[in-house]
């Protein structure tokens, strides 16, 4: 009956200490993730636009990606903003 104590208490609704301290230091691990990511796109608004455009971007990218909200990640736009700029680029439409 032991091994399914800790079962038994996620189904009654208790959790243990260790539980809840592993969920609380992984929403704190994603927001600290989130500030960094933020801090990091902040960095990218040092560079010029010719070397935000050797990366795929523009300043209207990290904008996007900056006001986008806090919990959603913000490099997946920047992410998405590179892939599609690239993909146009290599269609030979593209809009710089």
């Amino acid at each position: 009956m032991r091994t399914t104590q800790p079962a038994l208490d996620l189904v009654a609704g208790k959790q243990s200490y260790a539980f809840r301290a592993v969920g609380v230091t992984g929403m704190l691990t994603s927001v600290w993730q989130q500030l960094r990511n933020r801090y990091a796109i902040g960095r990218l608004n040092d560079l010029d636009d010719r070397q935000l455009l050797d990366m795929g971007l523009k300043r209207e990218d990290l904008r996007e990606a900056i006001t986008s909200p806090f919990f959603d990640n913000p490099a997946s736009y920047l992410t998405r903003a590179s892939r599609n700029r690239a993909s146009l680029f290599y269609k030979g439409t593209r809009h710089d």
